[in-house]
C-alpha cells in the first residue's frame, strides 16, 4: 500500500489542552458544524422516531416552494374551514394563531403562524388550501421529503399530530434544516422572528432558545409522549454555524440544559482548522490502464479542507484517503474518485471528496495488459491509503497559525 501523502498536514496548527470533549445525556443527539461539515457528536442518529412539530418544517418548506414558484403569494387569502378550526384551534385545545372559522387569512399570516407559533390551525389552513386536503398535502409532503433527500422519514399529516405510520430521524432533520436554510434565506428569517402581532394577540415565538441564547435563529422544538421532548436547532456566531439534533429527552428542563451546553461548547471548546490549504496535493491513487501509473488528488475546485475539532485532546482522531480502485483510465481532471475521510474512533465524522488533478489518459496496449493481468490476480479493491492520528501530526511540531477560530 502506498503512504497517505502528508506534506502540508505539517501546516495544521492545533494547538494542546485539556480533552474538551462535550457528551449529552439526549437518547438520540447529532451536533453538526455547518461552516466544515463536521458531525462532532453522533449517537443513534439514524434512528427513527415520532417526528412530532418537526413534521411544520415539512408543512413550512412546501409552502415556501410554493411561494418560490409563484404557485401562489402571501396575499392570497385561505379560508379557515371548520375542519381546520375544530381540530387545530381554539376548540382542540392545542397550539393555535385563533383564527375565525370561516374567515379568510393570508398566506403571510398563516405562515407566521405556523413558523413563529406553531399552530395548527394554520398547518391545517395551508394544506387545504394549497392541496384541497390535509390528505392530498401530505402526499405532496412527502414527495418534497423524497426529492430533497429525506431517506427515513414519512409525514401522515401537516401538524405533527401523533399517528404509528409517521416517523423520521435526526439524520433527516439535520438534512431538512440546512436545505430551508440554504434554499429559502428569506423564509428561513421568519425562524427567528421573536413576535408576531394577530387579531390584537401577540403571540412569541415557541423556539424559546432564540431569545434567551446568543447566536441561534431557529428552528423548531418539538415532543412526542413516545418520543419525549426534543430540538432542532440552528446557531451562528462570527464566521461558523452549528445545528443540533437532539430527541428523547424527559423532561423540558432537561432538553433546554442539555441544547444549551451543547451549543455553547461547539462554540467554546471547538476551533475551526486548517488541515490544506487551497491547491493542495492530499494524495495519489492508483490507476487502471493509463499512461500513468497514479493520479494526484485534490479538494473539489483545490478549496481548502477545512476541519472543526476539539481545542483540547484530538488522540482519538485519523486521517485516510480512500478510493475504490485501481480507477480506470481515461480520466478526466476534476472527476471525483476518492475521499478523504475523518475518523473519531469508527465514527465518520467528516468526509471530504477528492478530484483528480490532471487527465489520464489511456496507456498504450502494453501497460494495458500489464495491468490486466495484475487486476486478475490482485482484484480490485476498497484501498484505504495509509492513515495519520492528527495527534501524531501535532506531535510533528511545526503546528503554529493555522487555528481559525
Amino acid at each position: 500500500m502506498r503512504g497517505l501523502v502528508l506534506p502540508f498536514l505539517l501546516l495544521v496548527a492545533l494547538m494542546t489542552g485539556p480533552s474538551a470533549a462535550l457528551e449529552s445525556i439526549a437518547p438520540r443527539v447529532a451536533l453538526y458544524d455547518e461552516t466544515t461539515g463536521s458531525l462532532l457528536i453522533a449517537k443513534d442518529e439514524g434512528k427513527a422516531f415520532a417526528p412530532a412539530n418537526f413534521t411544520k418544517l415539512v408543512t413550512a418548506a412546501v409552502v415556501f416552494e410554493a411561494l418560490k414558484t409563484g404557485e401562489l403569494t402571501e396575499a392570497t387569502l385561505y379560508p379557515i374551514s371548520e375542519h381546520a378550526w375544530r381540530t387545530g384551534g381554539a376548540p382542540a385545545r392545542v397550539t393555535t394563531m385563533f383564527a375565525a372559522v370561516k374567515s379568510f387569512v393570508p398566506v403571510g399570516d398563516l405562515l407566521r403562524g405556523l413558523v413563529i407559533d406553531y399552530a395548527n390551525d394554520a398547518a391545517i389552513a395551508l394544506a387545504e388550501g394549497l392541496a384541497g386536503s390535509e390528505a392530498a398535502f401530505t402526499e405532496r409532503m412527502n414527495a418534497y421529503a423524497a426529492r430533497i433527500g429525506l431517506k427515513n422519514s414519512r409525514f401522515a399529516n401537516p401538524t405533527g399530530y401523533s399517528d404509528p405510520q409517521a416517523k423520521t430521524t435526526l439524520a433527516d432533520m439535520l438534512a431538512l434544516a440546512g436545505h430551508i436554510r440554504t434554499t429559502y434565506p428569506d423564509r428561513y428569517a421568519l425562524y427567528g422572528q421573536p413576535e408576531f402581532l394577530w387579531n390584537k394577540i401577540n403571540q412569541t415565538n415557541k423556539t424559546r432558545l432564540v431569545k434567551e441564547l446568543p447566536g441561534v435563529d431557529g428552528l423548531m422544538l418539538a415532543f412526542d409522549e413516545a418520543a419525549g421532548f426534543g430540538a432542532l436547532l440552528s446557531a451562528a456566531r462570527g464566521d461558523r454555524r452549528v445545528t443540533v439534533a437532539a430527541s428523547g429527552y424527559a423532561s423540558l428542563a432537561d432538553r433546554d440544559k442539555d441544547v444549551k451546553a451543547l451549543i455553547e461548547g461547539a462554540f467554546s471548546e471547538y476551533g475551526r482548522f486548517e488541515l490544506y490549504p487551497s491547491g493542495a496535493e492530499i494524495s495519489q491513487v492508483k490507476v487502471f490502464g493509463g499512461n500513468v501509473p497514479d493520479v494526484a488528488v485534490t479538494s473539489t475546485g483545490g478549496a481548502p479542507v477545512n476541519l472543526t475539532l476539539p481545542t483540547g485532546d484530538r488522540s482519538r482522531f485519523r486521517l485516510a484517503v480512500v478510493y475504490d480502485g485501481p480507477v480506470p483510465a481515461p480520466i478526466s481532471r476534476g472527476a471525483p474518485i476518492a475521499r478523504l475521510e475523518v475518523r473519531i474512533d469508527d465514527r465518520l465524522y467528516q468526509s471530504v471528496l477528492l478530484e483528480a488533478a490532471a487527465d489520464v489518459e489511456r496507456g498504450e496496449i502494453r501497460q494495458r495488459a500489464l495491468d490486466g493481468f495484475t487486476e486478475m490476480f490482485a482484484g480490485w479493491w476498497h484501498r484505504t491509503i495509509g492513515s495519520i492520528s492528527i495527534e501524531d501530526i501535532v506531535n510533528l511540531g511545526a503546528l503554529r497559525g493555522r487555528h481559525q477560530g
